[in-house]
């Protein structure tokens, strides 16, 4: 008795209601194989699969295995368009199954066969097939794009919104609204992260605790929150097949304002990157060992159940150096380094002016869009007077009126984000005094990412002996210069190979403030420390 297997498959569950459905199949492939005297020995099925292409079709890929053992005479299936519906995976999979000895047979369409007549008849039928699958294709991609255009997400909404059919279930016409529970902390998310005072990391669990979680209850995950604030939906816009449609009509959950904010700070941010880890090392890229000129990596031994340093064995270096010996040398060195009380105190007047002056500019632009929503409410009031008069009707009074109560509401909303964000603030001169008159108190108090951005803003290397001793220190740029220029100290009985004759004068350090690519230099690195992990009071610039 030959050997046969049977195949189905449905893309959607509506193929049930069309005669296509997984137990249809299969009984017509029972019965053609009880007829010939067929034995069934496998049955193999692939459910809310489509057969434009052949990945993640496992009843396909075990029906083809099994075949491959060589004893299978038959491959039934209903139809040809069950296998593939484009022609090289149809043409393909015969000749794989053919190569086994297995035929296959499509039991609705018995004129496919051997014959010239019945290849030509196949060839035919399985680009029938193609054409269908593409022309519903574009078919969808038009009713996509037509949605699109009305102003309506063709798909899922993000997290903050709800899908709703205000059609029927015969012709549903789906929209998307505001979810009313997780749209308002959306909108919150967002402003904590337009303020700079928050990383990603931190709004995870701050999501977590006001209530925005996913499906399951759980944390949302980093990339899931890092996508919703570079998501331009919120703004009341979205993106489709790479275009922006600005007519949307969903409500918008934030501001044009705060979702620009929100991607300057991301900007900068992936700019000087430092994401968590399992294992966090301090110093992997600055510590080398001097007498190898070998750079130092961080490893954790399990053993032992402690932290190492260790270097390169390729060339020679064995060493261990215990983490907390070689952190604490770290703590320990940037005592040495001292900030003069000239520079320090020109750096706190110089902070002043910085402060004053944005805070004159701030009210100055806020003052402006005031007289702005002053000029609105004046038309306004015009339009409202126009009505009682009769000079205008109904419906044109109600179209003028939204847009002005739109723009006006848009005026408000940007002096709120110009308040909550303008400015340089008075702590963050606080914060910077702070850590220039006592460089290693700030830094053994500061968090393991602000201390990974300071040590990068002081040094590029730090050189260390077998013992975990600090031997040399190749500073940055920027701080050589402020060195060379003498608005640094360093102790010469720390590092006795620098011989550092230091004198402060206040004229050097006014040419300091002059210097405009220094200068620059300088709000670059303070930039940086207004990233999301530094305290909140010295983020509020």
């Amino acid at each position: 008795m030959k050997k046969a297997v049977l195949y189905s498959r449905v893309s959607t569950d509506e193929q049930k209601n069309e005669g296509k459905s997984l137990e249809v199949q299969k009984d017509l492939c029972i019965k053609w194989a009880r007829e010939n005297d067929c034995q069934v020995v496998g049955v193999y099925e692939d459910g809310g699969k489509s057969a434009t292409k052949t990945i993640g079709r496992d009843g396909l890929d075990d029906m083809i295995i099994r075949c491959q053992e060589g004893d299978v005479d038959f491959a039934l299936i209903i139809d040809t368009d069950r296998i593939a519906r484009n022609e090289f995976d149809h043409f393909n999979i015969k000749r794989e199954l053919k190569k086994h000895g297995t035929q296959l047979v499509a039991v609705n369409q018995p004129m496919i066969d051997d014959s010239a007549e019945g290849m030509l008849m196949d060839g035919m039928l399985a680009s029938i097939n193609a054409f269908y699958s593409r022309l519903t294709g574009r078919k969808v991609k038009k009713s996509l794009e037509k949605k699109c255009e009305e102003g309506w997400w063709p798909g899922w909404g993000p997290i903050g919104f709800v899908n709703k059919n205000i059609g029927t279930i015969e012709k549903p016409i789906n929209i998307i609204e505001v979810d009313p529970e997780f749209g308002p902390k959306v909108t919150e998310i967002f402003k904590l992260y337009s303020t700079n005072r928050y990383s990603v990391d931190d709004l995870v669990e701050i999501s977590y605790k006001i209530g925005l979680r996913s499906k399951n209850g759980k944390k949302l995950c980093r990339n899931v929150l890092y996508a919703m604030l570079k998501n331009v939906f919120y703004t009341g816009s979205f993106k489709f097949k790479g275009k922006i449609y600005n007519n949307a009509k969903h409500k918008a959950l934030v501001t044009p304002e705060i979702f620009e904010a929100c991607q300057r700070i991301m900007d900068i941010h992936n700019r000087h990157v430092c994401r968590r880890r399992k294992y966090k090392w301090l110093l992997n890229g600055l510590a080398f060992c001097k007498e190898h000129d070998s750079r130092l990596f961080g490893d954790w031994v399990s053993h032992k159940g402690r932290a190492y340093y260790h270097g390169h064995a390729n060339k020679g270096c064995r060493r261990y150096l215990s983490l907390d010996t070689i952190e604490k040398n770290v703590a320990k060195h940037l005592q040495t380094i001292q900030f003069t009380e000239k520079f320090t105190n020109r750096v706190i007047e110089k902070a002043k002016e910085l402060v004053k002056q944005s805070r004159e500019v701030k009210q100055q632009e806020i003052e402006n869009v005031r007289n702005a929503i002053k000029q609105l409410e004046v038309k306004r009031n015009t339009l409202e007077d126009n009505l009682l008069d009769g000079t205008i009707d109904k419906e044109a009074f109600k179209r003028k009126h939204g847009e002005f109560d739109v723009q006006i509401q848009n005026y408000e909303n940007n002096i709120a984000t110009m308040e909550n964000q303008g400015g340089l603030d008075v702590n963050v001169v606080v914060e910077i005094v702070s850590l220039m008159k006592n460089i290693r108190q700030e830094y053994e108090k500061a968090s393991f990412e602000a201390k990974r951005h300071y040590l990068s803003m002081f040094f590029e290397k730090l050189w260390f002996d077998e013992a975990g001793n600090i031997v040399k220190s190749d500073y940055t740029p920027l701080f050589q210069h402020l060195i060379d220029n003498q608005f640094i100290r360093i102790r010469a009985n720390w590092l006795k190979d620098r011989n550092l004759n230091i004198t402060t004068y206040l004229d050097q350090a006014i040419k300091v403030f002059e210097n405009f690519k220094l200068m620059s230099e300088l709000r670059q690195e303070l930039d940086k420390l207004k990233s999301p992990f530094v305290s909140p009071v010295l983020a509020t610039t």
